[in-house]
């Protein structure tokens, strides 16, 4: 199975039932105007901020290594819409047998995200730049540097690509949907049956937070 193959398909299809058809133009069917790059670089903030460097407070904090993992998959899934809307998918499947570093080194992952930031930045105020691929190398340097390959990659993508899509279906965006499930938050209760069933393909996933969900 092509793993990064199969992600932007599921990408794909998140995007067409969240946006509608017309995201691809850049916009949604509500005709907000769309900036992936701008998610990117927001995201690659986020993901910095897990990061102890604030020199005023928390000096022997600890990093939060799991929600670094958490907001690079977030930035996947809208380099992803970017390549999508851009016209160009292929290329990323060159990425799929990169090696993680054996260490995690949080001052490089760091460098690398404010790197990104920083191009991607860039690239949305002067709309003739090509940030893209770029951006995309970067993001899988990062990866490595968190120990993370594209196994790995591809099961949390999975984890949250199915929980959009199923939040999207169960009244997320007119705000009925419950995002508690027996008071414990959805991604909790996701990343669970994950652990608990590692093989599952995007359908069975699926069914599995619809069991949990009405349960």
């Amino acid at each position: 199975m092509n793993q990064i193959k199969q992600m932007f398909e599921l990408q794909q299809k998140l995007n067409d039932a969240t946006n509608g058809l017309i995201w691809t133009e850049g916009a949604t069917k509500e005709g907000r105007q769309i900036s992936w790059l701008r998610c990117i670089y927001m995201e690659a903030a986020e993901a910095i901020d897990s990061f102890n460097w604030k020199h005023w407070k928390d000096i022997e904090g600890e990093p939060d290594l799991d929600n670094v993992k958490v907001e690079l998959v977030d930035i996947w899934h809208f380099i992803m819409s970017e390549a999508i809307h851009f016209g160009d998918t292929q290329f990323a499947e060159a990425y799929t047998d990169m090696q993680p570093e054996r260490d995690i080194n949080p001052e490089l992952t760091v460098e690398i995200l404010e790197k990104m930031l920083a191009v991607a930045a860039s690239a949305n105020v002067d709309k003739s730049q090509n940030a893209l691929y770029e951006i995309t190398g970067l993001f899988f340097k990062a990866l490595a540097t968190m120990n993370m390959d594209v196994p790995e990659l591809y099961k949390r993508y999975l984890v949250k690509n199915q929980l959009n899509a199923f939040r999207q279906d169960h009244g997320y965006k007119d705000g009925t949907y419950v995002k508690l499930w027996g008071g414990v938050e959805d991604n909790v209760v996701a990343f669970k049956i994950m652990d608990d069933y590692p093989d599952l393909d995007p359908g069975q996933f699926y069914e599995k937070l619809e069991k949990v969900y009405v349960s």
